[in-house]
């Protein structure tokens, strides 16, 4: 346990090797192998048994914790096995809830709604067309771009016209204002307008088509020369000093170093702040020279970024390779010594995450977001994770990083990436009920992290000022029997509690064991919450397993055991054994995992939410987040099957993650709202309580032998009975199934 298992303890030869501890600056570079062996192993092993590699380590359960779970629910009742699958069940919608919320995020308008806001708002517009005896405000740079009729008529017009402000007439001024209106939206949205009639619709098209619009909205942005037929011109510049006038620009012309030219119209429409800056110089009567330091927006990203504004799209190929200007050249130098590489995607993806939420780019902010989550490694997640916990982070990778350490966790503590995981990453990790990962592989991976931290402090305590002196722990590492466990344990006191020690299996495992000799673990009676005592879970005077599949009983760890999918599948197969039938026996408890009476309950929730930043946020807005969580409590199919076993832990956290959901589709706080539910009433909690455990399903005979049904009672398979779930004293047993009309 701890120090043994760690992976710098896997070159360790002799067993007397095994106390030894390396410390974090000792590790050894794997040695290189020869050319031409290594393009063997790598073209006909690693190919053949790259499969069977990745299985095994991305299994979340060990083959001895899978074996020693069969050995544990081998011996349990049919009530006790439905009791915990329908707990499981319970949980999985759950789990759900918690994915649907990490995924929530505000919505952020989309490029056709953009345009279509300043065509009908009047937002930058550079040009009218004329209509009959009208004209109407509109944007050159969209219409040349999404129409050849107007793109010709432009460029008749551009050398013979006087005007500053163009003025471009309709097609046909025969058609009805209606169509005229439609056919405009069309060019700006690339959709049929919802107010058009369906009757209409192909006239709309048909004028459409005269325009000569008949691509989309992307592909036609996309593929329109704004570098060369654009009216403002971005200037990147290494020295700008604040100033963006005519004069300046003039003066300093020979230092500039890159411009880009693009439509005014269109980055006016995506950027709120580039469009104060535009509509600022028109009133002005200056040129659309836009002044930027290099420092602020590198210019490497400019082409990135403008083709996200035209296309709302990510195209990381377009970074501008070897033009960034270094501050200075010590940077170069150092890059070519260390042989840095280029940035990946994930460094572009941070930089140009920066770049869009200065400019107010949601769209494109939202994309970077995505590119990140794409790049999560194990050897990235703990600099992602740190990057996005920053002032300036993203709350949305924050919760992906911890999500995807949920999922790989079994790899991870297998590897030394653990080692380099901030300890609110793990806190985090471990609070959720969905690590993949069994308690055992938790509890060791905890004391590994806190031995190397201790190692760690102890090297900050004791610096190797000489270099070759012996004692130094950077030189010799340290021993397991030097560590002071007192110190271990102040180091690990937010992470112990979270391993859920009463699910570890088998439950005498030997880390368990040791983490009890060293003193890390408390061998104290168990306090609920209200500080009663009360027994241990694992002692005689009670059921030795009851804690697994009855939440009534005193816990520990109210939330129960971890959502693992191998325990689920156990248990499944052992319940259809003891059934002797092939059918699923929770069939039923599916089929109406929702009763009438509780059906009618949950029609009839109500939520209280408690606006705790009324100074912050409205009543208004706090009204809307109470009508949207209590029609997701009153109609979502997840929130019945979570309700469905009666725990109270699943309920509260099913209304908690409808509750986060809701808040960051709004995008405000997580912490700027609460919900308070009514405690439900007997009626209630009859409908979806069971008889014998608050988490047993209702099971009839049907549901778990379909093929008898003439019988006044049936016994099951022989298997031993439960002593725990005859609580009442009934003349029956549990293990006895009767038809349901006669209990």
């Amino acid at each position: 346990m701890g120090a043994a298992n760690s992976s710098q303890l896997k070159g360790s030869s002799s067993p007397s090797q095994l106390d030894w501890i390396a410390p974090c600056s000792s590790r050894r570079t794997p040695s290189t192998k020869n050319r031409f062996t290594a393009l063997i192993l790598r073209k006909y092993v690693a190919g053949r048994f790259s499969r069977f590699h990745s299985r095994r380590k991305s299994r979340p359960v060990s083959r001895d914790t899978q074996h020693a779970f069969r050995d544990l629910i081998s011996s349990w009742s049919c009530s006790e096995l439905a009791a915990l699958c329908a707990e499981m069940e319970s949980a999985c919608a759950v789990r759900e809830l918690v994915l649907i919320a990490e995924s929530a995020r505000s919505a952020v308008s989309s490029l056709s709604r953009d345009l279509l806001n300043a065509f009908q708002n009047c937002i930058a517009t550079d040009c009218f067309v004329l209509f009959k005896d009208g004209r109407y405000a509109a944007h050159l740079a969209v219409l040349c771009a999404r129409s050849r009729y107007f793109a010709d008529l432009w460029n008749s017009l551009e050398e013979s016209t006087s005007s500053a402000t163009p003025m471009l007439r309709f097609i046909d001024d025969g058609v009805p204002h209606e169509l005229f209106i439609a056919s405009l939206q069309c060019i700006y949205s690339g959709d049929m307008p919802s107010s058009v009639p369906l009757t209409e619709r192909h006239k709309v098209n048909h004028l459409l088509f005269r325009l000569g619009c008949v691509r989309s909205l992307h592909d036609d942005l996309a593929d329109y020369d704004f570098a060369t037929k654009g009216d403002c011109t971005l200037i990147f510049t290494t020295n700008a000093n604040g100033t963006s006038s005519d004069e300046s620009c003039i003066r300093r012309i020979d230092t500039l170093e890159y411009r880009i030219r693009c439509s005014s119209a269109i980055v006016a429409a995506r950027s709120d702040f580039l469009r104060s800056l535009i509509e600022r110089k028109r009133f002005r009567g200056e040129r659309l020279n836009i002044v930027i330091d290099e420092q602020l927006i590198p210019r490497i990203y400019a082409p990135v970024v403008l083709y996200a504004v035209y296309t709302d799209r990510l195209d990381l190929s377009k970074v501008l390779d070897g033009c960034q200007v270094s501050t200075s050249s010590l940077n170069e130098v150092q890059a070519i010594a260390s042989g840095r590489r280029q940035k990946t995607p994930l460094r572009h993806a941070i930089d140009i995450f920066h770049i869009a939420q200065f400019l107010n780019l949601h769209h494109l902010a939202h994309s970077c977001e995505e590119v990140m989550v794409s790049e999560l490694s194990i050897d990235t997640v703990g600099s992602l994770w740190e990057w996005a916990s920053e002032a300036g982070g993203s709350a949305y990778v924050r919760r992906q990083c911890v999500a995807y350490l949920r999922n790989e966790f079994s790899r991870i503590c297998s590897s030394h990436v653990l080692f380099e995981l901030d300890e609110e990453l793990l806190h985090d990790c471990l609070l959720s009920d969905y690590v993949e990962c069994s308690e055992v592989e938790i509890l060791e991976s905890v004391v590994r992290w806190g031995e190397h931290e201790l190692v760690r402090r102890m090297e900050e305590r004791e610096p190797n000022l000489v270099a070759s002196t012996t004692h130094s722990i950077s030189r010799r590492g340290v021993r397991r029997s030097e560590l002071d466990d007192v110190e271990l344990k102040n180091i690990l006191g937010s992470l112990l509690p979270l391993v859920r020690i009463d699910y570890i299996l088998p439950p005498f495992h030997q880390s368990l064991n040791s983490a009890y000799k060293r003193g890390l673990l408390d061998r104290s009676p168990n306090a609920d919450l209200l500080g009663q005592r009360y027994p241990d879970s694992r002692s005689p005077d009670v059921s030795p397993d009851a804690h697994w599949f009855d939440h009534s009983v005193p816990r520990r760890h109210p939330a129960g055991p971890r959502l693992l999918l191998p325990y689920i599948t156990e248990a499944r197969s052992q319940l259809r054994r003891l059934c002797g039938s092939g059918a699923d026996v929770l069939a039923e408890y599916r089929r109406g995992v929702v009763s009438d009476r509780m059906r009618i309950a949950l029609e009839s929730t109500w939520a209280h939410v408690v606006n705790l930043t009324p100074e912050v946020v409205s009543e208004q807005m706090r009204a809307l987040v109470e009508r949207r969580i209590v029609e997701t409590l009153r109609t979502s199919e997840l929130i019945k099957k979570a309700f469905s076993c009666g725990c109270a832990h699943h309920r509260d956290l099913a209304v908690e993650q409808v509750r986060l959901r809701v808040l960051r589709e709004l995008n405000l706080d997580d912490n700027c709202m609460e919900v308070l539910l009514p405690v439900p009433n007997s009626a209630v909690r009859d409908s979806y309580m069971p008889r014998h455990y608050s988490s047993q399903p209702a099971l009839t005979v049907m549901s778990v032998w379909p093929d008898l049904t003439n019988s006044t009672y049936i016994s099951r398979p022989d298997s031993p009975q439960s002593e725990y779930d005859n609580e009442n004293g009934g003349e029956y047993p549990p293990d006895i199934l009767r038809i349901e009309s006669m209990i």
